[in-house]
């Protein structure tokens, strides 16, 4: 049998009726305070049962303000009728057959509300009268609760709060189990542990008998006639390779470990044929960072096997199925809503708004960013940027931003297609390419992808071509580059001039660049003034108005 949605009203922070379709692996995403957890807790009390085994209590859990209404949960259930679920189908087709319906499907619903005394009242038909002749409406009534106590009782719901220590989950979910299988394996034995506790209070009533206290009789009993009650604690060792106690471990270290104990709990509530449910509260609130790949990986088998319903703060326990996410907000009145998603991008995007945390955090990007093909352009800017007056060349947004470098123009390009769509929402971002061949292919390959997509990518806005043509050592005078190559020809892979002595396009080797900027940085200190810098002069006032130019569409 499969929990496959859930509506919930009148519960808590949820006012109004809010639906969850379930998937395995279903993952509730929002931000703190928004009712995440009252959702998990409205899917917990969906089996408190008619004795109301979950304490349902209308002052605490009546949705505040809304007195004159009742709170209701409706769960739709999916089973099957062949198989293991076969006494469950035939009674809810018993059920059909007294009210004079047919069964259509294996879908059925099950409601839930709450009186005024806080009484659970389920229902399975709940707009459909029930019968009205007094002999089928008794056996209607007992039908009914047959089926509706065998449903609950044919799951096994966890729910794992963030808040509670790794002894007291361990205590609460895994301990009972164990102390469970360990008396069933031992209840064979039960008759020879009662002759033996027979045996020691025959000893004592003797001696009782001895001192004149023969109306007086001891006896040692097994509680319940069940050995669970011998067992009080098992240790949890971990091997690495020394045993060491759970508990002396890190905090990531006991978690996982728990995590990994709930399939394990999920295999033998199944060999019971229980259904499982399990609902986690943030699991990343206790886990290393570390750890978070293998706590998924863990996840994910729990998932084959059971309904994992979870919350989460963190980016890594979203799916990547938006099916399997749902958004949790509070609207102006305080109330919870609950929302789908269409992308993967959509959910997580949404998440990081509600924690105030930006997609570019994750690249520590700053205010203002200036992307550069490789360390070499990082440096000449840097060090461009250390000689210019700042009297005279103000750039102010230049000047604040920070030279990001990609290892190569490949690299940025590889970047940008990533991630330019999101960071260029939340910071501004100019990226700067040499104008070689390698450069004009990426920035040109870039327009055309970023224009399929519609995300503006222009020349001297989003980015800027140092010299057309040329790498970026080209911005130093072209006769310091005719100097150079003159003097050190091996540095040049290619090297030429036109007829009228004009300098072409060049291509320096890799293990030459340092060496020839360093030559042209030097040479820079015989100048006198800043004639010679009028390309460099030219690039940054183009980068500080593209920053300026973002800086604007982002703060209007």
């Amino acid at each position: 049998m499969e929990l496959r949605s859930i509506r919930i009203r009148n519960f808590r922070s949820v006012e109004q009726e809010q639906y969850l379709l379930f998937s395995n692996g279903t993952t509730i995403v929002g931000p703190n305070s928004s009712g995440k957890t009252n959702i998990l807790k409205a899917v917990k009390m969906l089996f408190t049962g008619f004795d109301n085994i979950l304490k349902y209590n209308r002052v605490d859990d009546l949705t505040f303000g809304q007195e004159k209404n009742k709170t209701s949960i409706t769960a739709q259930f999916d089973g099957n009728p062949d198989g293991i679920d076969k006494n469950l189908y035939s009674l809810l087709d018993e059920l059909h057959k007294l009210q004079g319906t047919i069964r259509n499907g294996n879908l059925f619903s099950l409601s839930l509300y709450f009186t005024d005394t806080s009484t659970p009242v389920y229902n399975i038909f709940p707009n459909v009268k029930r019968p009205n002749d007094l002999g089928k409406a008794k056996i209607y009534s007992r039908v009914h609760r047959q089926l509706v106590t065998q449903l609950i009782e044919s799951f096994s719901i966890y729910y794992v709060p963030a808040a509670k220590s790794i002894r007291q989950l361990y205590e609460d979910l895994l301990a009972p189990l164990l102390r469970k299988i360990t008396a069933d394996a031992l209840s064979s034995h039960i008759p020879d542990v009662a002759s033996k506790i027979s045996d020691v209070s025959n000893r004592l009533n003797e001696q009782l008998e001895l001192a004149g206290l023969s109306n007086l009789k001891a006896s040692f009993i097994i509680p319940e006639n069940s050995l669970e009650s011998f067992f009080t604690n098992f240790d949890f060792v971990l091997e690495d390779p020394a045993k060491t106690p759970i508990y002396e471990k890190g905090m990531g270290i006991q978690s996982t470990a728990l995590i990994a104990s709930f399939l394990w709990i999920t295999q033998e509530m199944k060999r019971q044929a229980k259904n499982v449910i399990w609902l986690l509260e943030e699991p990343e609130s206790y886990l290393h960072p570390e750890l978070s790949v293998s706590c998924l990986r863990i996840l994910s088998e729990l998932e084959k096997e059971s309904l994992v319903i979870k919350t989460t703060h963190s980016l890594s326990f979203v799916p990547q199925d938006p099916d399997r996410i749902k958004g949790v907000t509070i609207n102006s009145v305080g109330r919870t809503e609950v929302s789908s998603y269409r992308t993967y991008v959509e959910a997580t995007s949404s998440l990081r708004r509600n924690l105030g945390v930006r997609f570019s955090d994750f690249y520590n990007l700053g205010q203002y960013n200036v992307m550069v093909e490789g360390p070499s352009d990082r440096e000449i800017f840097n060090w461009f940027l250390s000689i210019a007056p700042v009297e005279k060349y103000s750039w102010p947004l230049l000047r604040q931003a920070q030279f990001l470098d990609y290892g190569g123009v490949k690299f940025l390009s590889g970047f940008l297609r990533a991630t330019y769509q999101f960071v260029s929402k939340e910071r501004s971002c100019v990226a700067v390419f040499d104008g070689d061949d390698a450069g004009t292919k990426e920035y040109k390959d870039l327009q055309g992808y970023f224009g399929q997509i519609k995300i503006p990518f222009q020349a001297n806005n989003e980015f800027i071509v140092v010299r057309n043509r040329f790498p970026i050592e080209g911005l130093f005078p072209d006769d310091w580059i005719k100097d150079a190559a003159h003097e050190h020809q091996n540095w040049f892979k290619s090297f030429t001039v036109d007829a009228s002595d004009e300098l072409a396009p060049f291509d320096v080797h890799d293990n030459h660049k340092n060496q020839l900027q360093n030559a042209l940085m030097q040479r820079v200190k015989e100048e006198q003034n800043f004639n010679w810098a009028k390309r460099f002069l030219d690039v940054c006032n183009a980068i500080d108005s593209a920053l300026s130019h973002q800086d604007r569409k982002l703060h209007p």
